[in-house]
């Protein structure tokens, strides 16, 4: 069924027609691997990592996973996140990514008709429309048609361009351009398109055409032969190369979608980094660590973790049974290990 490609009239605005991309997507991507949680702050159920800076200033990590147990979750919950980031955004840009397809032309009639009942068009002009319509025609396929007619105002120009294309054309692979010209100077136009045109002329497409039509018959002293003569010649240039249509809710969630899993996935790794080389039997406990001093320099240091100060090299208490240890890894403590 024909429908409008857009359409204006004198001092109304323009409005957008034009076909739909018409490619669907959704994805659903299962995940059954538990993604590890790493925090600077504890939460119910947290295990506690010591480590110490190169200011050896002394640090906490919390996660719900003991690494000795599961060295490999972590990079896994990394590949998960990186995979959810990625899959999403890369079937939304696939689909996005529009190629315009040329009409066979030899289906159809493809007789290029000016017909101007309104008289706006000398025959000179009408001759050069025709050689710039068949140009479009041989770019992209589809037959334009110019119709022009008197005092038909713009809240009726849709139905009758649809009624024009209907009477006159039994395919859909026409473009049809209907100009209004009202005896107290108005003017009014409106597009209508086969619904096989809506690969070429997309609304994406069709709102640079519709503007350039709209403002050209705006100016001052318009002449309706320049304006439809350079507007095709224009929109042809770019009408079928190639192009990326996404709209602004999908451009907002692709950010927002990017900042949250970019998010996620640099912590997962600092956090990784941070535990790398933690000895597990003497760093990883199971309640808050006890903050000391070291008795020759004053550094801060927690206790039952190291037999040394990290910063002066002195040594510090260290029981062989720490308090607070997670016995899953030992029961009594033998000393550490150089």
């Amino acid at each position: 069924m024909p429908h409008s490609s857009g359409g204006g009239f004198s001092g109304g605005g323009f409005h957008t027609g034009g076909g739909f991309h018409s490619k669907q997507y959704n994805s659903s991507t299962p995940i059954r691997n538990r993604v590890i949680r790493y925090s600077r702050f504890y939460f119910p159920g947290a295990y506690c990592y010591i480590y110490y800076d190169r200011h050896c200033r002394p640090r906490t990590l919390y996660s719900d996973t003991l690494q000795s147990k599961d060295r490999k979750s972590s990079w896994i919950s990394i590949l998960i996140f990186a995979l959810i980031l990625i899959i999403p955004l890369a079937i939304i840009y696939t689909f996005a990514y529009h190629v315009p397809k040329k009409i066979n032309t030899t289906t159809y009639d493809t007789t290029i008709n000016i017909d101007d009942t309104a008289d706006v068009l000398t025959d000179e002009e009408e001759n050069q429309l025709k050689i710039t319509f068949q140009s479009f025609l041989d770019n992209t396929g589809i037959t334009p048609v110019f119709h022009s007619v008197t005092n038909v105002e713009s809240y009726r120009m849709e139905n009758y361009g649809l009624s024009y294309y209907i009477t006159h054309y039994s395919d859909e692979k026409h473009w049809v351009i209907t100009y209004s010209k009202m005896d107290d100077g108005r003017w009014a136009y409106e597009g209508t398109q086969g619904n096989d045109t809506d690969n070429i002329l997309t609304e994406y497409r069709l709102k640079t055409f519709n503007s350039d039509m709209y403002y050209g018959l705006s100016g001052e002293n318009a002449n309706v032969f320049t304006v439809v003569n350079n507007s095709f010649t224009k929109f042809n240039d770019v009408v079928m190369k190639p192009y990326y249509y996404v709209e602004t809710p999908l451009i907002i969630f692709s950010v927002f979608w990017v900042v949250v899993f970019t998010y996620l996935i640099v912590s997962q790794v600092l956090a990784i980094r941070r535990i790398k080389h933690i000895s597990q039997s003497e760093m990883v406990l199971q309640e808050e660590p006890i903050l000391k001093n070291c008795p020759y320099c004053d550094s801060p240091y927690y206790a039952y973790t190291i037999d040394r100060c990290p910063k002066c090299g002195g040594e510090v208490d260290y029981p062989k049974r720490k308090p607070n240890q997670n016995p899953e890894f030992e029961d009594e403590y033998k000393g550490p290990e150089f």
